[in-house]
């Protein structure tokens, strides 16, 4: 599946404080899986199943 870039705004102490105990890399694992949690909480299962279908053609 194709990706795309998501920019949020974020305090900047809690961001600096953040990467003092986590690598960029670590922290973008994390955020994809909130991501991920997220939709599988919101997104209908028929929808998600669809989705993934269409991505596996």
């Amino acid at each position: 599946m194709k990706t795309t870039l998501i920019q949020i705004h974020y305090e900047m102490e809690k961001m600096e404080a953040l990467r003092q105990y986590r690598n960029v890399a670590e922290l973008n694992a994390d955020l994809e899986a909130v991501l991920q949690a997220l939709y599988e909480t919101n997104v209908p299962a028929e929808v998600r199943e669809r989705i993934e279908s269409a991505g596996n053609i």
